[in-house]
């Protein structure tokens, strides 16, 4: 995707902001293409060794044994062709879902989408180190990387969250609540295609996870009515995709209330668990782009 393609705000620190978060997606893809190395060649030894144990204990025909060995060459060689290319079209997919996507997020579902918090969502996954953070600062300002930091301290301490959430400011808050939406939608999606590939499984949350989520949000509820409006219909599309017992409601008074129908749980049979932390499920990430935790900032 190029900046013309995107759909944010044709302005010049939107666009030096995409342009290095992409740069910085993109630049994985030496550590990624190791790790994928790493793989096929585990994959194929092992396949080598069931060859070897046919030939050795059951008797092979060395015919036969040499046949299956070069099919097995050729499928590696394969593998390996086609794995630059379908790790840049990885690594480009998750950062036009993960970075732009969260960006055109916040622009489309917050009151007051300025430039520079749209700037810092597209930029929070590029900080994985004090010298990034320095970076950052220097080349996009101090108001953009002050809330990118903001970020990553709330999510490096779990335990403090809910504090930490309540003292920051206005555009972190939304930029928070932005990722849990977002978060909520791949938790909708990742139910539909599993819905797909095998009708019969119930999908569901960890235990505790609504709750979790409904405690992230009360400290962020009331900053931005119409990104509030957004996470109510998201955590609600995703409960019921996932089967869950829980909603959130909107009282008189325009509180925020957790919600548990009458109706008993599903059966845990053939059950599978989504897996999302305190902030949901989250795409994959290429080799090196965890957060930074610990007292960095």
């Amino acid at each position: 995707m190029e900046f013309k393609d995107s759909g944010l705000p044709q302005t010049k620190l939107i666009e030096e902001a995409f342009n290095f978060s992409k740069a910085n997606a993109m630049s994985n893809e030496k550590d990624a293409m190791k790790e994928f190395k790493q793989q096929i060649d585990m994959i194929f030894a092992q396949r080598e060794m069931m060859l070897d144990l046919q030939k050795n204990d059951m008797g092979m025909p060395e015919a036969d044994y040499d046949r299956e060995k070069k099919k097995l060459e050729k499928a590696r060689e394969e593998q390996m062709r086609i794995g630059p290319q379908a790790i840049r079209q990885e690594l480009n997919n998750m950062f036009v879902n993960r970075r732009v996507g969260l960006a055109k997020e916040v622009q489309a579902h917050t009151e007051s989408p300025t430039e520079e918090l749209i700037a810092a969502v597209m930029l929070i996954d590029c900080v994985r180190s004090p010298l990034d953070y320095k970076n950052i600062s220097e080349k996009f300002g101090n108001g953009v990387a002050d809330l990118i930091a903001e970020v990553v301290h709330i999510d490096a301490y779990p335990s403090e969250r809910e504090e930490n959430i309540g003292k920051s400011k206005p555009d972190t808050k939304r930029a928070y609540l932005a990722m849990l939406v977002a978060s909520l939608d791949g938790i909708s999606k990742q139910v539909e295609k599993m819905a797909k590939q095998n009708p019969n499984q119930k999908i569901m949350f960890p235990p505790g996870q609504e709750e979790s989520l409904f405690r992230d949000a009360q400290p962020i509820w009331g900053n931005d009515k119409k990104l509030d409006s957004r996470f109510v219909d998201a955590f609600n599309k995703a409960s019921a995709a996932a089967s869950s017992v829980y909603r959130l409601e909107v009282d008189a008074k325009g509180a925020l209330e957790l919600v548990k129908d009458s109706a008993p749980p599903p059966s845990a049979n053939g059950m599978k668990l989504l897996g999302p932390g305190a902030n949901g499920p989250k795409p994959p990430k290429p080799p090196g782009s965890g957060g930074i935790g610990g007292d960095v900032f």
